[in-house]
């Protein structure tokens, strides 16, 4: 553990340090850096979020964000909304009835930005939990390889690690924007239903970035065993 420490620093202190051959190194040399089960952590299992009124916000296999209409009959929260990420208050039951909360063109006045707005926050922590349990699986899966081949005598090459677990954690990065832009532009449609400014928003985009940030940082804390 106490190498794998050291391996973290100097991994740290070369990127911070650069210079021409660790730019290349780092960034231009090509390596081989195939790994079926760090594609898998990425890929398997994508992520999956319910919105208020049931529809799930899922990925395909080729990476794009999709909606469906969630098959439970459940609703979460005052609003439903549809495929297109419209919203409406009006929600309809499994029975035909009118599932419609006090949150009517007659009550509007009761509904508030940071109600609607709260209403999403169990997608967001939802997709908040699936990214960290990937991030740690990659901490997880480079701690082995490392040690793994330390055991069997191979050279460590701290370019091939960069490259390999950088690449990973940018896919699956992007992938988490992609499904945090969906959530956050139903909240922007789901504001401007209620006659808000989707600009209310906002905040929640600067949180997610901030969250993001942390993320990052968590995987050199793990790394370092901290």
């Amino acid at each position: 553990m106490k190498k794998l420490k050291i391996f973290a620093i100097i991994v740290l202190v070369l990127i911070i340090a650069g210079g021409s051959y660790l730019l290349y190194t780092f960034k231009f040399k090509e390596y081989d850096v195939a790994d079926d089960e760090v594609k898998e952590i990425v890929e398997k299992e994508p992520y999956k979020v319910e919105l208020p009124g049931g529809v799930i916000i899922s990925m395909d296999e080729n990476g794009e964000v999709i909606e469906e209409e969630g098959t439970s009959g459940e609703t979460v929260g005052n609003n439903a909304v549809d495929g297109n990420g419209e919203s409406s208050n009006n929600v309809t039951g499994n029975d035909g009835t009118d599932n419609s909360s006090g949150t009517s063109s007659g009550s509007s006045n009761e509904t508030t930005v940071a109600a609607i707005k709260e209403k999403y926050t169990p997608a967001l922590e939802g997709l908040e939990d699936q990214a960290d349990t990937k991030v740690n699986a990659l901490i997880v899966k480079a701690k082995k390889e490392y040690v793994d081949k330390q055991a069997n005598g191979e050279k460590i090459n701290v370019g091939y690690f960069y490259n390999k677990y950088m690449a990973a954690a940018k896919d699956l990065e992007g992938n988490t924007d992609k499904v945090f832009d969906a959530v956050l532009n139903a909240v922007e449609k789901d504001l401007a239903a209620n006659g808000f400014d989707k600009t209310e928003a906002k905040a929640m985009e600067e949180e997610y970035e901030a969250k993001k940030k942390a993320r990052r940082d968590s995987i050199l804390k793990k790394a370092l065993g901290n």
